[in-house]
């Protein structure tokens, strides 16, 4: 089935291989991988490797000048992030969760890591993961999220864009910047909360889980985003409902597994403790662990390692005031742009 849907080029020698998907939108980019094994495992079940002709020379010449081009906005490059395991075990880890999909949840999966991840999160139980990877797919396919994803394209969903678009107007969640490594950095304002419809605030939330994905990828080939929340301006009644926090959670937790990187909590202030107290209880030690309090002198050194303070917002201790965010040119540019990119 993926032979419809892909065309695969690939070069034993050099060891890379360029994946691009004949169906994208043009928002989608071809993806160039350079980790064989794992690619051969995500795709075994339908392309024999020994057999795929290898590239003739002056087409892997073309693919190197598009490849190592920066001015290719289509080319993203996935390098992964920390293995886990040896590379043999997640590669028999990836086989074996990939044998117990369907053709159609196949079809579903994100990206080529999908599988890993899952492995990864479920620390190598691979029942468990394959339980977990399953549930996440029906999941994509129920709540729309590639309709969600693609809605500022030429041909995406009217509906879905005014949603999102009426969701962000305040400028309460969106990807600006990235850490020393090259992952997005998406900025959280409670305070800015303009909407009590608890569906279209997690639609607002797949967005942007999804655009900080999508350009941590395009930017440095990595897999996690970092999570900035400014608590300026919040006040009590600021706090969502405990089903919107939990529903958030749900969402982070089952369904985007290993992709946070960090969340960095900035100068909370004392009412944020009932807060905290109220959500505490709905998170995992291994989430839990990712956070971090920044307060004062102590708070600005853990966000100078991870930043360029230059370019990070006041929040996060940033030292030049940046362009405010404009909400109609942040989701009118390509989703693998952050703001003011």
């Amino acid at each position: 089935p993926y032979l419809s849907l892909y065309k695969i080029y690939v070069h034993k020698k050099r060891n890379i291989m360029r994946v691009t998907n004949r169906n994208a939108s043009t928002s989608n980019a071809p993806v160039c991988i350079r980790s064989r094994s794992l690619i051969s495992a995500c795709f075994t079940p339908c392309i024999d490797f020994d057999i795929t002709p290898e590239m003739e020379e002056e087409n892997v010449v073309k693919f190197k000048e598009v490849h190592d081009d920066p001015a290719d906005e289509n080319e993203v490059v996935l390098v992964g992030e920390e293995r886990h395991f040896e590379e043999a075990i997640e590669v028999e880890g990836c086989k074996q969760i990939l044998a117990a999909l369907t053709e159609e949840e196949k079809g579903h999966l994100s990206d080529a890591h999908m599988t890993l991840r899952y492995f990864r999160a479920e620390k190598g139980n691979i029942p468990h993961a394959i339980s977990k990877i399953k549930a996440s797919l029906a999941w994509r396919r129920d709540f729309e999220v590639e309709k969600i994803k693609n809605c500022f394209t030429p041909s995406g969903d009217i509906t879905m864009r005014k949603i999102i678009a009426q969701e962000n107007e305040t400028g309460k969640i969106y990807a600006r910047g990235y850490d020393r490594d090259g992952r997005a950095i998406l900025y959280l304002h409670p305070g800015l909360e303009n909407s009590n419809n608890e569906m279209n605030n997690m639609r607002h939330l797949v967005y942007s889980l999804e655009r900080a994905i999508a350009t941590t990828a395009k930017k440095s080939g990595k897999e996690k985003f970092n999570i900035v929340i400014s608590y300026k301006g919040f006040k009590l009644k600021n706090a969502p409902a405990i089903s919107v926090v939990r529903h958030t959670v749900d969402i982070l937790q089952n369904h985007y597994p290993e992709r946070m990187y960090r969340a960095y909590v900035c100068d909370p202030p004392l009412v944020f403790r009932t807060f905290w107290s109220i959500v505490k209880p709905f998170i995992d030690p291994v989430t839990r662990d990712k956070l971090q309090f920044c307060h004062g002198k102590a708070g600005r050194h853990v966000l100078m390692e991870r930043f360029d303070l230059e370019t990070t917002e006041r929040c996060a201790c940033g030292t030049r005031e940046l362009r405010a965010f404009n909400s109609t040119e942040y989701l009118n540019a390509p989703l693998w742009k952050t703001f003011d990119e």
